[in-house]
């Protein structure tokens, strides 16, 4: 079934509400103070005072998040203790996507949040305490990074029968590469399918299983799974090794990232339309130089629309 043509040409985020009437001198007089109105445009790119946290704003069920590429150090925020690799140029790979988006669907836009804040100062793919540690300029900018992205999503579930979240981050293990989190351990996705097929409850995809012809296993690892359409997925001769897949369904004894916070607070799992999956690259050959990381944004733009239309039986464009 094709999906009705939708332009959201405007986004409303705030509603201007005021009550006039008269007084006893026959003056108009307003009994609250009015909001102003906030309206984006999609494909506007919203930001918060500072250019700290960005908000390219989308018409379409997909949303793209970026909480490791940034690389101010604002004085007012301290050093943060944990992990605070940078992940080069996932703002890269996210720009990619929306070019080739963009132009494959003759002007439509996916939602994207950029944190430009260094991972040293701000982690907003963490809990507050742990992303923003008990800094107050910090909290600020993380919750103008989850208003954001729950703007987007507020505007995915109203219009969309589904939604998909990309959470673009790095590793750095050994085996080169795309591991893709869905809330499943090592453990689940060693698994046989049947196995597996147990957890749908626990994961991100949860949603778009549950609407699927396909069986939870399949939405994960299957033909049509997302990991598949990536695997086989080229662009200007690369193309990418990725787990899970048809031909590499298990990570084995390998190190893998099932996902993390943005997932937990955001994916299907619990409720809601919004399918999260971790993008989780290595640096050399993925993200390392120009031709590398347009395309992974080109692979990723092709499997998410393949995927959408394999799952939900609509197209997105």
């Amino acid at each position: 079934m094709k999906m009705k043509a939708l332009h959201i040409n405007k986004l409303l985020i705030l509603t201007l509400f005021f009550v006039i009437s008269c007084g006893e001198s026959n003056r108009a007089t307003q009994s609250t103070v009015p909001t102003p109105v906030v309206v984006y445009t999609p494909g506007d790119l919203v930001s918060d005072g500072q250019g700290y946290i960005q908000y390219r704003v989308g018409n379409t069920p997909v949303i793209i998040t970026v909480p490791h590429d940034g690389t101010l150090v604002p004085s007012n925020m301290a050093d943060r203790m944990g992990d605070t690799e940078r992940a080069v140029n996932t703002r890269k790979v996210a720009e990619q996507f929306a070019v080739f988006f963009n132009a494959n669907s003759n002007g439509l836009f996916p939602h994207i949040i950029y944190n430009n804040v260094s991972r040293t100062k701000l982690d907003p793919d963490a809990n507050l305490m742990d992303g923003a540690q008990g800094n107050s300029y910090a909290n600020l900018s993380y919750g103008t990074y989850h208003s954001y992205l729950q703007t987007a999503i507020d505007s995915v579930e109203a219009h969309f029968d589904a939604g998909i979240l990309l959470n673009l981050v790095e590793h750095n293990h050994s085996v080169q590469q795309i591991e893709l989190g869905y809330l499943l351990s090592a453990e689940n996705l060693n698994l046989s399918d049947s196995g597996l097929n147990a957890y749908e409850s626990e994961s991100s995809l949860n949603q778009i299983s549950s609407i699927s012809a396909s069986s939870f296993a399949e939405v994960i690892r299957g033909y049509s799974s997302f990991g598949n359409l990536l695997f086989g997925a080229s662009y200007n001769g690369y193309t990418f090794n990725v787990v899970p897949t048809l031909d590499n369904p298990t990570p084995g004894t390998n190190p893998y990232l099932s996902g993390g916070y943005t997932l937990q607070s955001y994916g299907s799992s619990d409720s809601g339309k919004i399918n999260a999956i971790d993008i989780a690259t290595p640096y050399v050959g993925y993200r390392d130089n120009a031709n590398a990381y347009r395309a992974v944004g080109v692979v990723l733009e092709t499997a998410v629309v393949g995927f959408y239309q394999e799952s939900v039986a609509q197209t997105i464009y």
